[in-house]
């Protein structure tokens, strides 16, 4: 299984699967990423938001395969944002970790060979780095589980993409 850190746009990934990230609390609490996803591709956003049971509780996964035209074969939408309540800095780490082992296992289950996600921070309720490591802690419990899924992690931010790229290489990662 390759792991690749990539600068640039996470909507433009070449990938099976995308991962998005909301607050479950309720509809139309989605992040940025996510919000991005539904003006590029309005349908597959309203057919998939008809079809999330809120609430989502924070941590779990929604899976939905697209039924419109859409570039990925699978959505994970992660419940991971959080608009209320001040939550500890290892409690949002939990709820990354969680989130991505969860995304990664439900990808599995539909064949799919990679899968893209931007740094899950929370709006930047985690600093990247922090997020970064929460995902790699959830990328090893979905391996040792028997994930075989290719993760493209992409950053934007020219900055910030050369140090979790730093980070990764020094994990071992590329």
């Amino acid at each position: 299984m390759a792991v690749s850190i990539i600068n640039g746009n996470v909507l433009e990934a070449q990938a099976d699967a995308l991962i998005l990230t909301i607050d479950g609390a309720r509809k139309g609490m989605e992040g940025n990423i996510a919000r991005q996803f539904s003006r590029k591709w309005p349908e597959v956003w309203a057919e998939l938001e008809d079809e999330i049971s809120y609430p989502l509780p924070l941590g779990q996964v929604f899976d939905y395969e697209p039924v419109s035209e859409c570039p990925f074969k699978l959505l994970l939408i992660a419940s991971t944002l959080v608009h209320m309540g001040n939550l500890t800095e290892y409690y949002l780490k939990g709820i990354v970790r969680t989130a991505f082992e969860e995304a990664l296992t439900r990808a599995a289950e539909y064949n799919v060979s990679k899968v893209a996600s931007a740094v899950m921070s929370g709006g930047w309720r985690l600093k990247p780095q922090a997020a970064f490591l929460s995902m790699t802690d959830g990328y090893e419990s979905a391996t040792r589980n028997g994930s075989k899924i290719g993760i493209e992690i992409y950053l934007p931010d020219q900055q910030q993409y050369l140090h979790i790229k730093a980070l990764a290489e020094s994990m071992g990662w590329r």
